[in-house]
């Protein structure tokens, strides 16, 4: 699968401390150049990229969809349409966090998905497990991230609700 990212998802994985973890799902991860340029530092792009994410550059009619695209919505950044019309054009999927740039994917018919889908990822590619994920979601949260309150509530619930496994024999 493919996923083009901005650069929330690569900032609240951070903030997780989840970064490696996720590169290891199977996902060809992209990022258009001029995110991984302008708005990543920690983690920076150049790190990124060595990790095997895959820089992505819009041709000149991708321009000026991206162009188009900032007529008609008015909220995501000009950067955050890069990644908008990188997903559109690619049939891939946008992996955000930014509640206008989810709108405008929706719109657009891109199939759209968050970090909290990564963290759903994660725990079925048993990359983590259940308390991993409430901690490191916590931990984003603390941090600034902002996601929808019910579904926050649902996964940790789920997930601190919930065994990983039998309990460790006690002597």
């Amino acid at each position: 699968m493919h996923c083009v990212t901005d650069s929330s998802t690569w900032i609240n994985l951070k903030n997780a401390g989840l970064l490696k973890e996720a590169l290891r799902l199977p996902f060809v991860w992209l990022i258009p150049d001029v995110i991984l340029e302008e708005e990543l530092d920690d983690p920076s792009g150049k790190w990124l990229e060595e990790q095997g994410v895959q820089r992505c550059e819009l041709s000149g009619p991708q321009v000026e969809l991206v162009a188009e695209m900032a007529v008609r919505y008015l909220r995501p950044s000009r950067n955050d349409l890069f990644a908008l019309v990188q997903a559109k054009e690619e049939g891939s999927l946008l992996l955000t966090d930014d509640g206008p740039l989810r709108k405008a994917a929706c719109a657009e018919g891109v199939q759209v998905h968050g970090t909290l889908w990564v963290l759903d990822q994660l725990l079925s590619q048993a990359l983590i497990n259940k308390r991993t994920a409430a901690e490191r979601l916590r931990r984003m949260i603390k941090a600034g991230a902002r996601f929808p309150a019910e579904e926050v509530a649902r996964r940790l619930l789920r997930w601190e609700g919930e065994r990983d496994g039998p309990e460790p024999e006690s002597a």
